[in-house]
C-alpha cells in the first residue's frame, strides 16, 4: 500500500511525502507511528486504503473488550459466544467506508499471545472475521489481517486467514516514524500519556477567569491588531523567545474575540504548522498557563492542528481538554463531532481556509 508522511484520522502542507508500505513487517512496525503510540492488547487496527476523492484514509483503532475480557470457547464451560467486537464500532467503521468509497483495508489484531497460542489466535479471527462481514455489506474489501501480541523488534506476528509469519521490525527503524518525527508528530508510550500531556498545567499557572468575558473588538482594524499580535509573538517564540506572561495575557484575551479566534484559526489551515513552529510554542503556553476560557481557545487550535496533520489521537485529547476548560466552546465541540463522523482531514482543512 502508499501511504504519507501525513497520515489518516486519528495533512496539512501541499508538499507529501510518499511512503510505500511493501511487506507485513512493516505495516505493522508503522501502526505506533501512525496512532501516535502502540496500541494496547484488545484493540483492532484499522488502516484504510484509497478514499474516493483520491486522498489516503485513515488508520483508526478500535477497542475490542471481547478479545481479552473473556475466555475462549474451548475454555468457556458455559458455551456461550461472547462477540469479540463490538457491533456498533463495527457498523460504524463500515458506514464510513461506504460513505467514502475505501476499496479495501488492512486489520492488524491485537491480542496477547494471539502469534502463539491457537486459542487466542482463533479469538483475534473471530474478531476479524467479525469486521470482515460487516465491511463486505459496506462494499469493502478486507484485503489483509494479521495479529501480534505487542509492537516490538523481533516480536512474532502472524496472517489470521493463513500461514504466513514472521518477526517485526523495530518501529523507529519505518519511514513513516522518519517522516513523522520530521514533522513534529509526538509519539507517546500510551493514549493515556497522550491525554495527560493536554491536560497539564505550568506551577503557578491562573486557573480563575476574572470578571466577565471581554467585549467583542469592534471594527476590522481592531481585529487585525489582535491577529498582528498574536504573530509577532509567536514570530519571537519560533526564534527562542519564550512568551513573556504580559504577551500571553494580552494574546490570550484577544483569542477571546471569536473574529480573532476565527482569523488564526483559517491561517492555521492554510499553512499547517511546523516541526519548530512558533505558533504551537504560544498555544502550548497559553494552554498550560492562562485562565480556561484562554486555555480552551488555545487547546482548541492545538487540537485543530493535530486533525489537520490527520493526528486523530492528539486531535481529540487536545479538544476533549479544551471541552473539559470551556464546555460551551462551540468550535471544539464541532470538531470533535467531526471526529466522531470520520471527516476527513483534507476536507476539514478545505472548508476552514475558505
Amino acid at each position: 500500500m502508499t501511504t504519507t508522511g501525513r497520515h489518516g484520522l486519528e495533512g496539512a502542507g501541499e508538499e507529501r511525502q510518499q511512503v510505500v508500505i511493501s511487506s507485513p513487517e512493516e505495516l505493522i512496525a508503522s501502526i505506533p507511528a501512525m496512532l501516535g503510540f502502540p496500541p494496547e492488547s484488545g484493540s483492532v487496527v484499522v488502516i484504510c486504503g484509497r478514499l474516493a476523492g483520491g486522498g489516503q484514509g485513515p488508520v483508526v483503532r478500535l477497542d475490542a473488550p471481547g478479545l481479552v475480557d473473556h475466555p475462549g470457547p474451548d475454555d468457556d464451560p458455559s458455551g456461550t459466544d461472547v462477540p469479540a467486537m463490538d457491533e456498533g464500532l463495527a457498523r460504524g467503521l463500515a458506514r464510513f467506508c461506504a460513505r467514502e468509497q475505501v476499496a479495501e483495508v488492512h486489520l492488524v489484531v491485537v491480542h496477547d499471545d494471539c502469534a502463539d497460542s491457537d486459542t487466542a489466535r482463533a479469538r483475534a479471527r473471530e474478531t476479524a472475521e467479525e469486521i470482515g462481514c460487516w465491511l463486505e455489506v459496506a462494499g469493502t474489501a478486507l484485503a489483509t489481517a494479521y495479529g501480534v501480541g505487542e509492537f516490538s523488534p523481533g516480536a512474532a506476528w502472524i496472517d489470521l486467514f493463513g500461514m504466513e509469519g514472521g518477526r517485526q521490525l523495530d518501529p523507529d527503524s519505518t519511514e513513516i516514524a522518519a517522516a513523522y518525527a520530521f514533522d513534529g508528530r509526538i509519539r507517546a508510550r500510551s493514549r493515556a500519556e497522550i491525554e495527560q500531556l493536554y491536560r497539564q498545567r505550568d506551577p503557578g499557572a491562573r486557573d480563575v477567569d476574572r470578571g466577565r468575558r471581554p467585549a467583542r473588538l469592534r471594527g476590522r482594524p481592531a481585529v487585525d491588531a489582535a491577529v498582528e499580535l498574536h504573530e509577532v509573538v509567536a514570530r519571537r517564540a519560533d526564534s527562542g523567545e519564550p512568551p513573556a506572561d504580559e504577551d500571553l495575557a494580552a494574546v490570550g484575551t484577544a483569542l477571546l474575540d471569536e473574529a480573532v479566534r476565527d482569523e488564526v484559526y483559517s491561517r492555521l489551515a492554510r499553512a499547517g504548522l511546523g516541526d519548530e513552529d512558533g505558533r504551537r510554542t504560544l498555544w502550548w503556553a497559553l494552554a498550560r498557563r492562562r485562565p480556561p476560557r484562554e486555555r480552551s481557545v488555545a487547546l482548541t487550535l492545538l487540537g485543530a492542528a493535530a486533525y489537520f496533520e490527520g493526528s486523530g489521537v492528539h486531535a481529540r485529547a487536545a479538544l476533549e481538554a479544551a471541552l473539559d476548560a470551556r464546555p460551551d466552546n462551540t468550535l471544539a465541540g464541532l470538531l470533535v463531532d467531526g471526529l466522531d463522523r470520520g471527516l476527513p482531514p483534507e476536507r476539514l482543512r478545505r472548508v476552514a481556509a475558505a
